[in-house]
């Protein structure tokens, strides 16, 4: 009968916990490059079947999709909620730097920014919802950049287009010099130095 203990897995492909496989997932893509993390390794992990993976998700591609949403509802968001915060232009750069530079999570680097530039080895979902999110980051940024200048802030004469994708590239290589190993209080003053052209008279 104690034999039979360990085997909790009949009962258990429908009642997977979908949570915890994402939790899982998004971990292991996270702290790897998410093309070289197998389905296989991701069952392991999180102790369930091949068959019930895919029952819950469909596919690979449904899955690196579903972490990708978990992971912009978790993590990205905190970026919108920084744009959107209604500070003035320098409180949202500081905080922006705070994010980049400081946050722990940032430690093995950004999976948007890990799934955005292996974006050719990804399934179709995955593609496309990555498109979303950074069609979606750049109107954040065009956002905020607009309302700086509507404030006055932010000089005319600046594209508010050019200005918001080199913001957002600006966060995205402070993130990627965290995942190499880079100081952070190096990388604060690289960005500091970077985006003072926003602030400059």
């Amino acid at each position: 009968m104690g034999a039979d203990k360990p085997k909790p897995a009949r009962g258990r492909p429908r009642k997977m916990n979908a949570e915890n496989v994402l939790d899982v997932a998004m971990t292991a893509y996270w702290q790897s490059d998410p093309a070289d993390v197998s389905v296989n390794a991701i069952c392991q992990m999180a102790g369930i079947s091949k068959p019930s993976l895919y029952r819950e998700f469909g596919s690979e591609d449904g899955l690196s999709r579903a972490v990708l949403d978990r992971y912009a509802e978790q993590v990205l968001s905190e970026i919108f909620v920084i744009l959107q915060g209604g500070m003035r232009l320098r409180g949202t750069l500081d905080a922006l730097i705070d994010f980049a530079s400081d946050d722990p999570r940032m430690e093995t680097g950004c999976l948007f920014y890990k799934m955005r530039a292996g974006k050719h080895r990804l399934g179709p979902e995955t593609r496309v919802r990555v498109e979303e999110i950074d069609a979606a980051a750049q109107a954040a940024y065009v956002a905020f950049l607009q309302s700086c200048r509507d404030a006055g802030d932010w000089p005319d004469g600046l594209s508010v287009d050019a200005g918001a994708q080199y913001l957002g590239e600006q966060i995205a290589l402070a993130i990627t010099q965290r995942a190499s190993g880079e100081n952070p209080a190096r990388i604060r003053e690289m960005m500091a130095l970077a985006l003072s052209v926003f602030t400059r008279p």
